[in-house]
């Protein structure tokens, strides 16, 4: 399974291998102490590099490599969750203002759930990775659509509903 990947998808499965669980921590552990910072310090460039080698699969006019996908343009999506969570974390470091802080934890909180969803989506509806049969292109597209609907509309209603509601460790 792993031995036919390219190299830049080889870099995007371990960057995001290790962006996942710290993803996770950071949105289950208390947020503002020094554990959450460092963890966010790997997390990021772990996106970033997750993300851009995604996005270098896709050379247009290229037969030798990957067709741009949904994929593709979810990626771009993720690097601006990723990079305006990092804005509004700034602005809060330097203002203090609470929707700063609030703008930080959703576009965070989003990024990691665009991670999640990619993730999910592609171990249960590519057959590289042998879970599901290989799927004709219209149950493709349904399986990976309904699988992301449901994850994104759980993972909403948590970032929504539990996330925001946590106390502000930094009052």
């Amino acid at each position: 399974m792993l031995a036919n990947l390219p190299p830049l998808l080889l870099a995007h499965l371990a960057a995001a291998l290790l962006a996942l669980p710290l993803g996770f921590y950071q949105l289950v552990a208390p947020q503002g102490t020094p554990g959450h910072a460092l963890a966010g310090r790997i997390y990021v460039p772990a996106m970033l590099v997750c993300n851009l080698a995604a996005l270098a699969t896709f050379v247009p006019g290229s037969k030798r490599t990957l067709a741009l996908s949904p994929f593709h343009v979810l990626a771009l999506v993720s690097l601006y969750s990723l990079g305006t969570g990092m804005l509004a974390l700034r602005r809060w470091l330097r203002d203090r203002q609470p929707a700063d802080l609030k703008a930080h934890k959703v576009q965070m909180a989003y990024s990691w759930l665009g991670l999640l969803m990619a993730g999910v989506s592609q171990v249960l509806v590519n057959d590289r990775f042998g879970i599901a049969p290989a799927f004709e292109p219209v149950r493709f597209w349904t399986s990976f659509a309904i699988i992301n609907l449901a994850l994104y509309a759980v993972g909403s209603w948590w970032i929504f509903g539990r996330l925001l509601a946590r106390p502000d460790p930094t009052r």
